[in-house]
């Protein structure tokens, strides 16, 4: 516990710091206000309704929108009519997370669709609110303690590693394939994610490498390992290989090519929805931004989640988020740009945790086991206690 409230503390801070380096220039006093609905219309502060129904642009449009959204700059509003389209895409991405994990763990522990559904749906509410991606070890423990001697943490965390570079992958590309078609009203912003897409995909590349090399090319592998974190401390190394041993045992079970290409395009399918939502809310909130832009804020997101993250991803979501408004000259002080950014934040956050913690407060998953996700080892999961089958046990 000590060392899971010295981490939190570490992700408070890079969380406090995102939030002053987003809302420095944030005009604290429009962003609140008195509250109404009028013609579908959630209204705070000063803000009037559209002057024109044609006030969102066009799909593939980067042109701005002629209506004024907010009298004065003063206050926000949103479109009410977006919302519900946005929480059913937020419901389909989750289907679609815990799905596309399923042939990449089948060849390793095959769970029935409730249990692989009830372990997915808590992990995930992990990954996102527990600091420095902590959350990325609950999918792993959880199933090694549904199946007890059946499988290793570190066999399915491979799972998990493979999910991760082939999103870093699929959204940097994304990035590289967008960014041209995107207006260039601030070129720094332009500069920026050119520089931040380069970065994400020289990570994920290089990751992806490492990976393909230590399957083909174990023994060389092994050897650089020595060569390195042997000479600071033979048994640091020896702990390295053993584990890399279990984590090729982890790849080498991973589905057939034609599973894998079904893993690919249900990923594929997965950010093709995600950037979608985006979309919907920026027309909630009347923002100039086309649907290229949309998947741009989504690529960005996950590039910045690249730094590890705050508890509940404060601050660095929103932050990364707005980054590509730039270039469609909205300003870092838009109070319409500045409440879409928390509102997706919001209701990613709620989404996330909702349906994780179904399951913790029916208490079929204990909260005390999520939390010893972040520290526990295979050893520590030997012991008698650690072979109960049961979840929640």
């Amino acid at each position: 516990m000590r060392r899971f409230l010295s981490r939190t503390l570490l992700g408070l801070a890079i969380g406090a710091f995102f939030v002053w380096l987003s809302a420095r220039d944030w005009p604290m006093d429009k962003l609140s206000g008195a509250l109404h609905v009028e013609a579908g219309h959630l209204l705070v502060g000063d803000a009037h309704l559209p002057t024109t129904s044609s006030a969102a642009p066009a799909v593939l449009s980067a042109t701005p929108p002629s209506a004024t959204v907010a009298a004065s700059g003063d206050g926000w509003l949103l479109d009410l009519t977006w919302v519900l389209p946005y929480l059913l895409v937020l419901t389909l991405v989750h289907v679609l997370r815990v799905i596309r994990w399923k042939p990449l763990l089948d060849p390793i522990v095959e769970l029935d669709l409730k249990t692989h559904n009830r372990i997915g749906a808590v992990g995930f509410m992990a990954m996102f609110l527990f600091p420095l991606r902590l959350g990325e070890l609950v999918r792993p423990y959880l199933v090694k303690r549904e199946a007890p001697g059946r499988t290793r943490m570190s066999e399915v965390l491979a799972t998990v590693v493979v999910e991760r570079v082939m999103d870093g992958l699929m959204v940097s590309l994304l990035l590289f394939l967008v960014l041209p078609w995107l207006p260039a009203e601030d070129l720094s912003a332009q500069n920026n994610l050119r520089l931040g897409g380069f970065a994400a995909l020289a990570v994920f590349l290089g990751a992806s490498l490492v990976l393909a090399g230590a399957v083909w090319q174990r023994q060389l592998t092994t050897r650089l390992i020595r060569a390195t974190a042997g000479r600071l401390s033979p048994r640091i190394a020896s702990k390295i290989n053993d584990l890399l041993d279990a984590f090729l045992r982890g790849l080498r079970a991973l589905p057939s090519a034609r599973a894998f290409v079904a893993f690919t395009a249900l990923t594929a399918l997965y950010w093709g929805i995600n950037g979608l939502g985006v979309y919907f809310m920026a027309l909630a909130f009347y923002l100039p931004v086309d649907l290229l832009g949309a998947y741009a804020m989504m690529a960005c997101v996950v590039v910045g989640m690249m730094i590890p993250n705050s508890p509940g991803n404060v601050g660095s979501f929103w932050y990364f988020l707005l980054v590509p408004l730039g270039l469609y000259g909205i300003s870092t002080g838009s109070t319409q740009a500045i409440a879409f950014g928390l509102t997706v934040w919001f209701f990613q956050l709620v989404q996330q945790t909702a349906f994780g913690l179904w399951y913790v407060a029916t208490g079929q998953v204990s909260f005390s086991r999520v939390l010893a996700a972040t520290h526990e080892t295979e050893d520590s999961l030997s012991a008698p206690d650690g072979e109960a089958a049961a979840l929640g046990r």
